[in-house]
């Protein structure tokens, strides 16, 4: 009994930690939330930036655009009436560097976005690629409050919660669940979305929680609304980042679930995997909500969809040269970019727990045995195996580790 009592006071102690180091770094960055938004001089900054001139457009084409500007037929053109008269790379990585500079941040562009969706933006004109779900949240948060960081707060104690849900319904431990929210609460990509935000990935991992929580709900009580409700969040999930790869992503996560939580029956398992789908789908579609109301039709939908497959496939980004960056990442805090030249940065935030909550965290998931989050662990770990990084795509992954990590702490009390 005493040894309880004494973990209550622990967990006690995690959850008041967790709540003052959110205190902290509110205090510290208060300015943010404070600030009223400049809609106007956003507006400006997005007109004046280029944006799509430094997004949207492949490098190939800002090149022969700026050669025909030279009076050359294109950057072909010039490159062979100048190749021996001066360092044509040199002019190349000058040009794509002065473009690339002209673009606003992703947060300054996502607040623009969500205050205009709104306001009543067709989501298909402004930022069509990331889904609009995410935008309005801060969109959402603008219009009420004056201030989109107001809307990342409320977002982040309420990510901390769903943390504490899962971990006290896979532990049924106080202890364990506070130690995950005071573990969520210190870590650098965690308050990094709130005060260098707004960004799409605190959303993302919330609403994926969300979805987490309810499916695993439903594998102990087998209830349809239980069912349901889990593909609500699954259809917030997908509407949170580029559709394909996460759509593609999920999928996997949610056959291979329902094929072991069914004991291998493929039958039982296509129906779920399908019920499940479905309603994610009809979720995704009806983010678009004002798309359709503005007359798009379901033709043009899906030709948005495509134009988004399109947009990133002319990015021509070398997958194979960035394969395993993430890793590199974890284990040292540098990652290569995917400019022009190649940049090696350093997350100024990384630390040496990074790789130790990667190690353990892997550890924890072979002797956890929990089917979800060791089939999500290993699918997305594959999938940021392939995908160009940035620090905060590790987010979804370190706050599922964490999670494991307190199930494996739990298990190493009882025993």
């Amino acid at each position: 009994m005493q040894k309880l009592n004494s973990k209550n006071v622990s967990g006690l102690f995690f959850l008041f930690a967790s709540f003052l180091y959110l205190v902290f770094i509110c205090l510290t960055h208060r300015n943010l939330f404070l600030t009223k938004y400049d809609t106007a001089g956003t507006k400006k900054l997005y007109e004046q930036s280029q944006w799509q001139q430094s997004q949207n457009i492949s490098p190939d084409k800002v090149l022969d655009e700026w050669a025909i500007g030279k009076k050359y037929t294109g950057w072909k053109n010039f490159i062979d009436e100048n190749k021996s008269k001066t360092d044509t790379e040199k002019i190349k990585k000058e040009i794509l560097t002065a473009v690339q500079k002209k673009g606003i941040s992703d947060s300054t562009l996502y607040s623009y976005a969500g205050y205009m969706y709104v306001k009543g933006e067709n989501p298909s004109l402004l930022n069509p690629e990331h889904p609009p779900l995410g935008k309005y949240i801060i969109g959402i948060s603008t219009v009420l409050f004056g201030n989109p960081y107001i809307g990342l707060l409320v977002i982040c104690i309420l990510t901390l919660s769903i943390v504490y849900k899962i971990t006290h319904l896979i532990t049924r431990s106080f202890f364990s669940s506070s130690l995950a929210v005071f573990l969520t609460s210190l870590f650098p990509l965690f308050y990094d979305q709130l005060i260098n935000g707004p960004q799409l990935e605190l959303f993302q991992l919330f609403f994926t929680l969300l979805f987490f929580y309810f499916l695993l709900t439903w594998e102990k009580n087998r209830k349809t609304r239980t069912f349901f409700i889990s593909g609500v969040w699954y259809g917030c999930a997908l509407s949170m980042k580029t559709f394909l790869p996460f759509f593609l992503l999920f999928s996997v996560v949610l056959f291979a679930f329902f094929y072991f939580s069914s004991q291998r029956k493929i039958r039982t398992s296509l129906i779920h995997f399908s019920s499940m789908t479905g309603v994610g789908l009809i979720v995704f579609a009806l983010t678009y909500f004002s798309f359709f109301v503005q007359g798009g039709t379901v033709r043009s939908f899906l030709g948005l969809q495509k134009y988004i497959i399109v947009y990133y496939q002319n990015s021509h980004i070398p997958l194979i040269e960035f394969a395993g960056n993430y890793i590199r990442l974890i284990a040292t805090g540098s990652w290569k970019f995917w400019d022009t030249g190649r940049t090696v940065s350093f997350y100024s935030e990384w630390n040496i727990l990074w790789p130790l909550i990667f190690i353990v965290g892997t550890y924890a998931i072979i002797k956890n045995k929990n089917i979800l989050l060791a089939i999500f662990i290993f699918i997305y770990n594959v999938f940021l195996f392939f995908t160009p990084i940035f620090p905060r795509y590790l987010l979804l992954l370190f706050v599922p580790y964490i999670i494991s990590i307190c199930q494996f702490e739990n298990k190493l009390w009882k025993t």
